[in-house]
Protein backbone atom coordinates (compact mmCIF):
# COMPACT_ATOMS: atom_id res chain seq x y z
CA UNK A 1 0.00 0.00 0.00
CA UNK A 2 1.17 3.39 -0.70
CA UNK A 3 -0.08 6.55 0.88
CA UNK A 4 -0.43 9.79 -1.54
CA UNK A 5 -1.47 12.88 -0.13
CA UNK A 6 -2.44 16.44 -1.73
CA UNK A 7 -5.62 17.66 -3.04
CA UNK A 8 -7.72 15.44 -5.42
CA UNK A 9 -8.22 12.44 -6.76
CA UNK A 10 -5.78 10.10 -8.01
CA UNK A 11 -6.68 10.69 -11.93
CA UNK A 12 -3.18 7.86 -13.21
CA UNK A 13 -0.55 5.48 -12.20
CA UNK A 14 2.16 5.05 -14.77
CA UNK A 15 5.48 3.28 -15.57
CA UNK A 16 7.06 5.51 -17.73
CA UNK A 17 4.89 6.55 -20.51
CA UNK A 18 2.87 3.51 -20.08
CA UNK A 19 -0.54 4.25 -18.14
CA UNK A 20 -1.35 1.21 -15.67
CA UNK A 21 -5.12 -0.54 -15.79
CA UNK A 22 -7.09 0.92 -13.35
CA UNK A 23 -8.65 -2.72 -12.59
CA UNK A 24 -4.58 -3.30 -11.48
CA UNK A 25 -5.10 -1.06 -8.32
CA UNK A 26 -7.62 -0.18 -5.80
CA UNK A 27 -8.03 3.93 -4.09
CA UNK A 28 -8.95 4.11 -1.04
CA UNK A 29 -8.97 8.28 0.18
CA UNK A 30 -5.02 8.91 0.06
CA UNK A 31 -3.89 4.81 -0.27
CA UNK A 32 -3.10 3.21 -3.48
CA UNK A 33 -3.11 -0.52 -3.43
CA UNK A 34 -1.15 -2.12 -6.51
CA UNK A 35 -2.58 -6.10 -6.84
CA UNK A 36 -0.45 -8.85 -6.29
CA UNK A 37 -1.44 -10.38 -9.27
CA UNK A 38 -0.68 -6.86 -11.48
CA UNK A 39 2.90 -7.15 -9.48
CA UNK A 40 3.64 -10.68 -10.38
CA UNK A 41 3.33 -9.62 -13.97
CA UNK A 42 6.14 -7.49 -13.46
CA UNK A 43 9.62 -8.28 -14.27
CA UNK A 44 12.29 -8.49 -11.52
CA UNK A 45 14.42 -5.25 -10.99
CA UNK A 46 13.26 -1.54 -9.90
CA UNK A 47 10.22 0.24 -11.11
CA UNK A 48 9.03 3.84 -11.01
CA UNK A 49 5.27 4.36 -10.55
CA UNK A 50 4.14 8.15 -11.27
CA UNK A 51 1.19 8.27 -9.75
CA UNK A 52 -0.98 11.28 -10.50
CA UNK A 53 -3.37 13.18 -8.08
CA UNK A 54 -4.74 16.26 -8.42
CA UNK A 55 -1.77 19.06 -10.24
CA UNK A 56 0.71 16.96 -8.29
CA UNK A 57 2.58 13.47 -9.93
CA UNK A 58 5.00 11.57 -7.60
CA UNK A 59 7.61 9.03 -8.32
CA UNK A 60 7.32 5.91 -6.33
CA UNK A 61 9.87 3.11 -7.04
CA UNK A 62 9.09 0.08 -6.13
CA UNK A 63 11.43 -3.13 -6.41
CA UNK A 64 9.92 -6.48 -7.98
CA UNK A 65 11.53 -9.31 -6.70
CA UNK A 66 10.88 -13.35 -7.46
CA UNK A 67 9.66 -14.97 -4.64
CA UNK A 68 8.50 -18.05 -6.05
CA UNK A 69 12.36 -19.33 -5.01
Amino acid sequence: MLTVTGKGNVTAIKIGATAVNAANYTVEGDEVTLLKTYLATLAVGEKTFNITKGSTTVAVKVTIEDTTV
